[in-house]
């Protein structure tokens, strides 16, 4: 931080809410956003007890969006999320990082009332989790903590499924509700005022919403049935976060079963592992929705697809695999640790890396393999998260 700007810091935290309201008042707004977002995450949060200005400025999307976009080059992370019933353990894993990494930064989380995970997405370092009991929840990336959105109004039907995308433009969060009433989409606007609106035209109706999703550059993505009477076509939907417009795209394959939704070179791309190695269906005219391209890439030579399972693409091109079981580290025949691997693969480069993480397959999660239960089934792998 410059001196100057650490000086006014100084100054602000001396104030109180009680005794110097005149005096702050001659500080801008503005300015101590623009101090208080410099600071690193863990002073953030700390701060938080200065006064109730600061608290209501440092928990507003706003400002949440802010230090996330800060964050965007030198903090991407690959989020991995193990469960089991209603607990869910997160742990995130640095994309650019060193060959073993002994400890990541990780938390854990109960889904209130022995509800269980639906669908889990990260949006410009928010956490969006949809339980078995149709209630959402958001993470702060910067107070660490989750809160329960809004509940919409039972008259409108209950919410099958939402999906969280945020405009870089206006730097705004939107949740994007699909009712079960097939004509009804609710949206909700993150913000200090909070509440669902109701939309029931302007888009084809919805018959079936699968749960695939992608938010990229301010549009929602997302698959399901739609159409009128009897005419019905699985396609793809986008929603436009800023002018709030719908419109149809044409599917380029029969489903999304074994397919995993993705961000490739900014556009939307539908991935697959094959036997002979990725295939990519990249939506290449996202003004016009009408064009998609087709590219194969075969597998490295020293790649062997048994051990692996594809789990994602990061912001840079590189393909993104889990080991289907944790690795165990023996030496002299004794077991000192077990670890857990993520393997990146470059396509245009022809290479490879391993990250060994240590920390992960211990204490609860050890216990949780140790019992016979499959961590890696359920295993969630988000690329491209933000933690602060």
């Amino acid at each position: 931080m410059e001196p100057s700007k650490m000086r006014k810091f100084q100054r602000i935290t001396q104030f109180s809410d009680d005794n110097n309201r005149s005096q702050r008042e001659h500080i801008p707004l503005d300015l101590i956003v623009e101090i208080v977002s410099s600071l690193p995450a863990k002073s953030i949060v700390r701060f938080r007890s200065v006064s109730k200005l600061w608290s209501s400025i440092i928990t507003t999307p706003d400002f949440t969006s802010s230090v996330v976009t800060r964050s965007l080059s030198s903090r991407p992370c690959v989020l991995l999320i193990f469960q089991k019933h209603d607990k869910l353990f997160f742990f995130a894993s640095p994309v650019h990082q060193k060959k073993t990494c002994p400890n990541v930064e990780n938390f854990q989380y109960t889904i209130p009332n022995n509800g269980k995970l639906q669908r889990c997405e990260s949006v410009h370092g928010l956490i969006y989790l949809e339980t078995s009991t149709n209630v959402m929840f958001i993470r702060n990336p910067i107070t660490k903590s989750f809160f329960t959105l809004p509940k919409l109004d039972s008259k409108e039907g209950r919410p099958p499924t939402g999906f969280l995308g945020y405009d870089p433009i206006n730097g705004k969060y939107k949740v994007l509700c699909i009712l079960k009433e097939r004509n009804k989409i609710g949206i909700l606007t993150l913000g200090a005022q909070e509440s669902w609106r109701i939309l029931s035209k302007g888009f084809l109706s919805h018959y079936k919403v699968t749960g695939y999703a992608k938010c990229i550059d301010g549009v929602i993505y997302y698959e399901g049935s739609f159409g009128d009477g009897l005419r019905q076509e699985l396609a793809i939907m986008s929603f436009d976060l800023r002018s709030e417009k719908f419109s149809l795209i044409k599917h380029p394959k029969k489903s999304s079963i074994a397919t995993i939704w993705s961000s490739y070179e900014g556009r939307l791309a539908l991935v697959s592992s094959i036997a002979s190695g990725v295939s990519l269906w990249i939506l290449e005219d996202a003004d016009n929705h009408k064009q998609w391209i087709y590219k194969h890439f075969p597998s490295h030579r020293e790649f062997i697809k048994e051990r692996w399972k594809l789990k994602g693409v990061t912001r840079t091109g590189e393909f993104i695999y889990t080991s289907y079981r944790a690795y165990v580290l023996n030496v002299e025949g004794r077991v000192l640790y077990q670890w857990f691997r993520i393997l990146y693969v470059d396509p245009k480069r022809n290479s490879m890396r391993v990250v060994m993480h240590g920390g992960i397959a211990v204490d609860d999660i050890r216990r949780l393999d140790e019992v016979g239960y499959d961590l890696m089934k359920d295993l969630i792998v988000i690329p491209n998260h933000i933690e602060i």
